[in-house]
C-alpha cells in the first residue's frame, strides 16, 4: 500500500466539480479524500443553473491551481450530437454547462486538469470527441467494464503517462458502462484495455489527463503516481513555474 507523503508547507488548491441533485451540489467524497491524502487542498465547485454564473466561476478558477473533473455521470448525448440510448441516465445539463465553462477557464490559465471516469468522457466531448453510450449494447464483444470488474490496462509508450509509470501493464477495477468512441482533437490515447477500450488519454500539450478507472478508490502505487504527478503540476501552477513532466 502506498504511504501518505509528508505534508507540504503549502498545498496546491484543487477544484472539484459537482453534480446537481435534488437542489444540492453533490459528488462522492472519495475524490476530495484522495486529493487531501496525496497532498492537495480540495475545494468543491458548485454547479450553477445559468451561464450567468460565468463571472462567479472565473473567480473560483482564478483561485485554484488544478482542476479535477470527477465521474458519476451519463452526459446527455445532445452534447456530442446523438440521441439518447435507452440504457443511459443523463445527469443534469446544468452540470455539463458549468463544467464546459470551468474547463475552458482552467485551460486559459494553463493549469493541470485530471478527468476521472465520466470526467474523462466529458473532456473528450469538450475536445470534440464522442462516446459509446452503452458498452454492452454497442460493443458486445468487449470485456465487462462494470461493477468493479478487474481487467488489465496497458500504458502506451511515448506518452506522458508512460513517462512516469514504472511498468506498462496494470490490473484495475472498472466501474463504467460507457466508453470513448472517437477521440477528441488535440488528445492522444495513453492506455488501453485488452479489448481496445480507451482507458487513458492526454492532451498533446501534456496539461490534461483522462483516466477511465477510479484511482481515487484505491491506495495503490498506480494511484499514487497519477495523483502525485497531478498535484506536482498544480503546485508549479501555484508558484508560477510552468513545467510538464
Amino acid at each position: 500500500m502506498a504511504q501518505k507523503p509528508a505534508s507540504a508547507e503549502a498545498r496546491p488548491i484543487i477544484g472539484i466539480t459537482t453534480d446537481l441533485e435534488d437542489k444540492s451540489n453533490l459528488i462522492e467524497s472519495a475524490y476530495s479524500k484522495a486529493v487531501e491524502f496525496y497532498g492537495g487542498a480540495p475545494v468543491l465547485i458548485p454547479t450553477v443553473a445559468e451561464t450567468s454564473g460565468s463571472d462567479f466561476l472565473f473567480s473560483i478558477v482564478s483561485a485554484i491551481d488544478g482542476l479535477l473533473i470527477p465521474g458519476s455521470r451519463d452526459m446527455d448525448p445532445k452534447f456530442y450530437g446523438e440521441s439518447p440510448h435507452p440504457a443511459i441516465k443523463p445527469m443534469s445539463p446544468e452540470r455539463t454547462e458549468t463544467e464546459f465553462s470551468v474547463l475552458r477557464l482552467a485551460l486559459e490559465r494553463d493549469m493541470p486538469v485530471l478527468g476521472i471516469c465520466g470526467g474523462m468522457q466529458f473532456i473528450n466531448v469538450f475536445y470534440g470527441g464522442s462516446i459509446h453510450q452503452d458498452i454492452k449494447a454497442l460493443l458486445p464483444d468487449a470485456l465487462c467494464h462494470e461493477g468493479g470488474e478487474v481487467h488489465g490496462v496497458t500504458v502506451l509508450e511515448d506518452t506522458l503517462f508512460g513517462s512516469f509509470t514504472e511498468e506498462r501493464k496494470f490490473e484495475i477495477k472498472s466501474y463504467h458502462h460507457q466508453a470513448i468512441n472517437s477521440v477528441g482533437e488535440g488528445l492522444r490515447v495513453s492506455a488501453l484495455a485488452p479489448d481496445g477500450i480507451v482507458e487513458g488519454f492526454e492532451s498533446t500539450d501534456g496539461r490534461v489527463m483522462g483516466i477511465q478507472w477510479h484511482p481515487e478508490l484505491e491506495r495503490t502505487r498506480l494511484s499514487e503516481l497519477i495523483f502525485t504527478r497531478f498535484l506536482t503540476e498544480a503546485a508549479q501552477t501555484a508558484d508560477g513555474s510552468p513545467s510538464i513532466g
